[in-house]
């Protein structure tokens, strides 16, 4: 019976939070420059309040994407969140991204890192991969064998389910978006690609 009581009393509560997410949201979008940028709703957590992502207009190997959440009153944007190309690699709902960047051409980096509740960011496992002059791999900093490598790596996105996001899946900052973003902001949420 008492939970009967309660329930309703924290949906209300939780819908208060997202609804102060969204206006705070929509503030930072007015801010920013709809040529260069582009944004989406992202459940990077488990609770009931999605977080910002904000991509660049196009893809470039030099930006990355920002990932934005609402925490104790305020906007926190969760560093080093995006990849290179403006994209955004995550595991939705464990509150795990992997940075990812191709390096000068010549290897790639793939740090995981695990997102508290105020937004401050753990360093889980750093996978590096270089071709030049030889092929090298390390977990770590630590140099492992191509095998170790992958065995590891698979663990991690078993643990951690990847989905991708890319620019052009996001939405487009028009007025009208941004305006709608509180009443309507289901239709502004994705959840990416297999990664």
């Amino acid at each position: 019976m008492l939970f009967t009581l309660f329930a309703p009393a924290a949906n209300v509560n939780a819908a208060s939070k997202r609804t102060k997410a969204l206006t705070a949201y929509q503030k930072k979008l007015t801010r920013l420059d709809s040529r260069y940028n582009k944004f989406a709703l992202i459940y990077l957590d488990k609770d009931s309040i999605p977080e910002l992502l904000i991509t660049p207009d196009f893809s470039v190997h030099a930006v990355a994407g920002e990932v934005y959440t609402y925490t104790g009153g305020k906007l926190k944007q969760l560093k080093y969140a995006g990849s290179d190309y403006g994209r955004l690699i995550y595991s939705k709902k464990k509150s795990v991204v992997s940075n990812s960047a191709w390096i000068n051409g010549y290897g790639a980096i793939s740090t995981f890192y695990r997102f508290n509740k105020k937004g401050k960011g753990t360093k889980l496992k750093r996978f590096e991969e270089a071709y030049l002059p030889k092929t090298l791999y390390k977990i770590n900093g630590k140099k492992v064998s191509k095998k170790k490598f992958n065995s590891e790596y698979k663990k991690m996105v078993k643990k951690y389910p990847l989905k991708e996001i890319w620019p052009s899946d996001t939405f487009n900052l028009t007025t009208n978006n941004i305006n709608n973003l509180v009443k309507n902001y289901k239709s502004f949420i994705i959840t990416g690609n297999k990664h």
